[in-house]
């Protein structure tokens, strides 16, 4: 059976000798007079309300745009849901081709489009225009949203996958400009493509400073200091692994050394690392908690050329066989990472006192400041504190969109049954021992 033809497909519909639409160097052909007439005298118009203009735009889209791949249009849902949009597929559809039978092709696009931006009803898991409260038109947020928190999970952070719906999103935004869809969103609309730019750079950076922590200084302190430690790599991941011959102790004098000649570290705290490193029986230096806290970059200080000619050239004999790692500085102060839950009074405190990490040079090489850290930093007892885990590295844009609460929910339903009690906790089940248990009080 042949496909459908490009006039049953709709009047903007493009051929399928034309590719998909996403091609690097891909352009629209050209509109008739009669094409751009219609756009912008009955479709764009600014006499109609935003939410229809949109809702055209999208399906429009879709049908000159080929979104090929279930990972691609799911992405691409993913993106229009946050933005409150429905793109859940039409149940008990019928016989589509029956029921459009004799309709123009703009009819029939609508009559079978599944994006729908609600004017009314649609429930509370939608944008609805009679219920605007709590929603903003935020091209830029919403892209935010998607990218930096959606889009790294749902394409388990695979570049190729990532760059490809990123330029899904940039060829959409780029599609409302040219049809000038919304000029009032315009400005708007830009900063969201330069969020797509940013999220090509920025996202792979935070990704491969995640995989190179604990770096070498960093798995050395948590070794020696904390009991029980046993720090795993995944073979199939790039990024830092546990050096061969590894010798935590020589990595520790060296750092503190190094440290206290190059790098400003303080020499008290040094010297009794020192010390407890080549008398591990005898210190009296122990861990005395850990926290996991979110920290912010404020700061990053490469290793210097004198600290990287130091450590070049030391050896030791035995241990250390791939040398040693330059490490720098980490200025971090502590933040607060929207995740969706309610972190308390701690949301509104504000912390501005720095704390300052010894870090490996190459994690330093992948970090932004800005960029929000979930770490686990263990706290000796001579002042000395170290990163033990560090469980994401979030870009600077980060943005953590309310509509993502509302993935699974489903309205309410009235209940008449009975709800549990302490003498009949299955009263969910209605039953005649509700009846009974009532009888009896």
């Amino acid at each position: 059976m042949g496909g459908k033809t490009t006039v049953s497909r709709g009047p903007t519909a493009l051929p399928k000798s034309r590719g998909t639409g996403f091609e690097e160097y891909f352009a629209d052909p050209p509109m008739t007079p009669a094409e751009a007439k219609e756009e912008r005298e009955n479709i764009y118009t600014p006499l109609i309300p935003f939410v229809d203009r949109i809702q055209s735009c999208i399906q429009r889209f879709r049908s000159r745009r080929r979104i090929t791949g279930t990972e691609s249009t799911q992405l691409f849902n993913q993106y229009l849901f946050l933005g409150g949009v429905d793109t859940s597929p039409r149940l008990f559809g019928g016989n589509i081709d029956a029921d459009t039978e004799g309709m123009t092709p703009d009819e029939r696009r609508t009559a079978t489009a599944t994006d729908v931006v609600y004017t009314s009803g649609g429930g509370s898991r939608f944008y609805n225009a009679d219920e605007p409260e709590g929603w903003d038109v935020d091209f830029a947020g919403v892209a935010a949203g998607f990218l930096s928190e959606n889009l790294p999970a749902m394409a388990n952070w695979d570049y190729l996958r990532m760059g490809k719906a990123i330029g899904i999103i940039e060829n959409f935004l780029t599609y409302i400009l040219q049809h000038d869809v919304c000029p009032e969103y315009t400005a708007n609309i830009k900063e969201a493509m330069a969020v797509c730019n940013l999220a090509k750079i920025d996202l792979p950076l935070a990704h491969q400073a995640l995989i190179h922590f604990p770096g070498q200084f960093n798995l050395a302190l948590s070794e020696l200091f904390c009991e029980g430690f046993d720090y795993i790599h995944d073979d199939d991941t790039a990024g830092f692994a546990r050096p061969k011959d590894f010798d935590p102790t020589a990595v520790v004098k060296l750092a503190m050394g190094v440290g206290m000649i190059c790098m400003g570290v303080d020499k008290t705290k040094a010297t009794s690392l020192i010390h407890a490193v080549n008398n591990p029986k005898t210190s009296k230096v122990k861990m005395i908690y850990e926290e996991e806290i979110s920290m912010e970059v404020v700061n990053i200080h490469r290793a210097s050329s004198s600290v990287r000619e130091i450590i070049a050239g030391v050896r030791t004999n035995g241990g250390m066989p791939d040398g040693f790692a330059p490490m720098g500085k980490l200025v971090l102060k502590p933040c607060i990472i929207e995740d969706g839950y309610d972190h308390g009074n701690y949301a509104d405190a504000s912390d501005d006192e720095t704390h300052t990490f010894l870090v490996d040079d190459d994690i330093l090489a992948r970090m932004m400041p800005g960029f929000k850290l979930q770490l686990c930093v263990v706290h000796l007892n001579n002042g000395v504190s170290f990163i033990k885990q560090v469980k994401a590295v979030l870009v600077s844009w980060h943005t953590y969109l309310p509509q993502n609460l509302m993935t699974h929910f489903k309205e309410p339903v009235e209940n008449d049954r009975p709800a549990p009690t302490v003498k009949n906790p299955n009263a969910e089940d209605y039953n005649d021992s509700f009846d009974k248990s009532l009888s009896d009080e």
